[in-house]
């Protein structure tokens, strides 16, 4: 059957990706800064169909395989699949099966996963390797910037050095600063308004552009905080990136509120024990489901203290990861 398969994993932005200057490119309005994940996975496998058949796209649940008619998901396969096709000139019908292991369309990046898992499938089956520099771009054009960064392990840069080529780039392995990401789940349910809508919507806020003005030193206050692994100076501004992103969103016109009362209440909690000296901060995605990053030595009296906070569905529990990766299991 041919099938190639693989999985990618979702990260978690440390310095947000919030606003595009060309929406048609996934070109982002600002570099950002992310630590790749290594359980919260999506999978895809694909494999040729007769030539002339049309494309079958299929979503993996607990009882199987269901075909996928024409929802979101279908039209953002066919939609990345164009591109994918055009790069390496390979139209060949394909078989595809994908799913995650997380909530989907949460806010906790199941986008970067899932388009940078069939970008990494298609350039494999077409004679690519994993360490293949055109994985970054290939993903992007999914129209989900922050797949780019999904490619690559550990801590990751995205637009690297050079932003006319919108590549990302590895700042450190996973290894270098084995942080923990605690991820209390609020709300698994999709999220309303799409990342992609918050995007482009970031520019009609007031406040953007001030924010836009405050970053090139927080970025590069990120990544000495990463060399040194300085929890303090990156806590600082996680945690103050996380407010902004939101407060950009809720100041968009028209308005978008992703918050839940327990976001807030995960949030002062991990504010209140760094305080009492633990090495803790939190952080959100376009959604309201918090990320608590904390180091090892801190990691077991972190959650203690938040698993008693009302509001939290279930916890998952992740740290720095790898990066995409190729399966011998198949989907199909």
């Amino acid at each position: 059957m041919n099938r190639i398969s693989v999985s990618s994993p979702s990260n978690i932005a440390f310095i947000k990706y919030w606003g595009m200057s060309d929406a048609r490119q996934t070109l982002p309005n600002n570099p950002s800064i992310s630590m790749t994940l290594s359980q919260c996975l999506s999978f895809c496998t694909l494999s040729p169909r007769t030539k002339g058949a049309a494309d079958e796209i299929m979503w993996k649940t607990a009882s199987g395989l269901l075909v996928v008619a024409q929802t979101s998901l279908r039209l953002g396969i066919e939609r990345h699949l164009q591109p994918l096709r055009e790069y390496f000139d390979d139209w060949t019908p394909l078989r595809i099966a994908t799913t995650n292991n997380f909530p989907t369309g949460a806010g906790i990046a199941s986008s970067a996963s899932g388009f940078s898992a069939l970008a990494v499938a298609f350039a494999l089956r077409c004679g690519q390797s994993l360490d293949s520099p055109d994985l970054g771009r290939l993903a992007r054009l999914s129209g989900s910037g922050s797949a780019a960064r999904s490619v690559l392990g550990g801590f990751v840069q995205w637009p690297g050095d050079s932003r006319q080529l919108c590549e990302p780039v590895q700042l450190a392995a996973g290894q270098h600063w084995p942080l923990h990401d605690l991820i209390a789940i609020v709300d698994a349910t999709p999220k309303t308004v799409s990342s992609r809508q918050g995007h482009l919507l970031a520019n009609s806020s007031p406040f953007y552009p001030t924010r836009l003005d405050l970053l090139p030193e927080r970025l590069a206050t990120v990544r000495q905080a990463i060399v040194s692994r300085d929890f303090n100076a990156l806590a600082a501004v996680v945690e103050r990136e996380a407010v902004e992103l939101h407060m950009i969103a809720m100041t968009s016109q028209p308005p978008i509120f992703y918050w839940k009362p327990a976001t807030l209440r995960i949030l002062e909690r991990v504010r209140q024990l760094r305080g009492e000296g633990l090495e803790v901060c939190a952080t959100v995605d376009a959604g309201p489901n918090v990320h608590v990053i904390c180091t090892e030595q801190h990691k077991s009296a972190a959650f203690a203290a938040l698993r008693t906070v009302p509001g939290i569905e279930r916890w998952i529990f992740d740290q720095a990861g790898d990066g995409p990766r190729r399966l011998a299991r198949h989907l199909f």
